[in-house]
């Protein structure tokens, strides 16, 4: 009991207080959150499409380096310019147009498919720069040319000794046919097969960074306003707390102690003790109260009404449709001077559970006095005789049970109909004359009045 009258419930206005401060808190936290998610998924976006601009010069620089490789071979073999030697090796090893993209697509796609075709077009793109060193050499072989004169690299390429047996005419024309013939052609169209997937595989990849990028930039948006919607209704609950804590439980209150009813427990602990104390209060009074009419409208023994009630329900349900009920215990002294008054009030408690177990709540279940008890069961015809005989011997078989340790029990009952033949004035007598016909039967049973007269 102390426990529950500490339990107030409600909030304090203090721990109230405590509460908005934290959620406040906990928003603005996540608020920062989400602004730096925001602020990260548009970094993301704007990294991607820097990614794609910068992976698409890494394609076009290493067609651009391989195709200036092909025309700075061809023309030193179709003229025998040295400064086309010169710069077909300015760009291999220092220009190096062709390695430094792949370098820069390792760097910023590494392990892509964008990255392995830009490397398969290098690697062959390599292949030919031999193909295209030898050509040279045997260029310059072919056109006579001083091989001191030209850059080292080129110096350093050795002929076949079959190519070193050639005329001058034919090795210039093998040179030619390195670089012109289609097995040439065949590896630059490869080339170039290679960097256009390159370039489709980095459209893939960049839309499908960007996509990704946008959907997380619109969860983070769509987030944000929804805490900002949050912040809107939480100070909407800041206002609504005010009222609902204080004003309206003080309203409230004063509203239930005018009508002298139960208030409810509302708004802050401080409140809601005030409001449990005045409910206690007016409880008891009520609970006093009602005792009071218990006590005055029914049995203490038994728990049926009394017969002040019986006599307020026959004179009010006079005319009506019902049915009365007379049952007598059947040697209830005899009972009562064997076992004691203890066992005789076990008895008379069995009977009144019996008959309140039987008829309804709307029927009048009352001790009239004694070991006599009456019934007025309303909304009843002689029509529904068979129906009043099945809860007659519902309640005998009842009372013949001992598991309780009570020995059997048995009714002498009379019964009279409102609709019953040859009347009195009175249903009740009517009653008691048909249960003076079963007692000179020799009790035990029960019977209707005007079945025998």
């Amino acid at each position: 009991m102390e426990n529950r009258e500490n339990n107030i419930g409600g909030l304090h206005l203090r721990k109230l207080n405590r509460l908005m401060i934290s959620i406040t808190v906990v928003l603005a936290v996540a608020l920062l959150l989400v602004v730096l998610s925001t602020n990260r998924s548009f970094n993301n976006l704007e990294q991607a499409t820097e990614r794609y601009v910068l992976a698409r010069k890494d394609a076009a620089d290493m067609q651009a380096g391989s195709d200036y490789l092909t025309d700075r071979v061809r023309t030193f073999i179709v003229t025998g310019d040295p400064a086309s030697a010169e710069d077909f090796f300015r760009e291999i090893e220092v220009t190096r147009r062709r390695d430094i993209a792949m370098e820069n697509m390792e760097a910023s796609l590494s392990g892509t498919t964008t990255a392995r075709y830009l490397n398969a077009a290098l690697l062959t793109s390599n292949q030919l720069a031999e193909i295209e060193r030898y050509a040279m050499r045997l260029g310059v072989a072919g056109q006579g040319l001083d091989i001191s004169a030209m850059p080292k690299p080129l110096q350093e390429v050795e002929l076949t000794a079959e190519d070193g047996a050639l005329t001058p005419e034919e090795q210039l024309s093998k040179a030619r046919e390195l670089v012109f013939d289609k097995a040439y052609q065949s590896a630059k169209q490869t080339i170039r097969d290679n960097i256009a997937r390159c370039e489709e595989a980095l459209i893939g990849e960049t839309e499908a960074a960007q996509k990704r990028c946008t959907r997380q930039l619109e969860t983070s948006l769509t987030t944000q306003t929804l805490l900002i919607l949050v912040v809107v209704l939480v100070v909407i609950a800041m206002v609504l707390f005010v009222v609902r804590l204080v004003i309206r439980p003080i309203e409230s209150l004063m509203t239930a102690i005018s009508a002298d009813k139960t208030a409810e427990e509302l708004g802050a602990s401080e409140l809601r003790f005030v409001s449990r104390a005045y409910n206690r209060a007016l409880l008891q009074s009520r609970q006093n109260q009602e005792q009071l009419a218990y006590k005055a409208s029914h049995d203490a023994l038994t728990g049926c009404f009394n017969r002040g009630v019986f006599e307020k329900a026959k004179a009010t349900t006079r005319g009506r449709a019902q049915a009365m009920f007379i049952f007598d215990i059947d040697h209830f002294k005899a009972f009562n001077d064997t076992y004691g008054h203890d066992m005789g009030d076990r008895v008379l408690r069995k009977v009144a559970q019996a008959l309140l177990k039987n008829f309804r709540t709307e029927d009048y279940v009352c001790r009239f006095g004694g070991d006599e008890f009456t019934v007025l069961m309303v909304h009843t015809t002689s029509a529904m005789r068979a129906l009043v005989e099945e809860k007659i011997h519902r309640i005998q078989a009842l009372l013949q049970d001992t598991a309780d340790g009570l020995p059997p029990i048995t009714l002498s009952i009379g019964v009279a109909f409102s609709d019953r033949p040859a009347p009195t004035d009175d249903i009740l007598k009517d009653a008691d004359t048909a249960l003076y016909l079963v007692k000179e039967r020799g009790k035990n049973g029960y019977a209707f009045y005007g079945d025998e007269t």
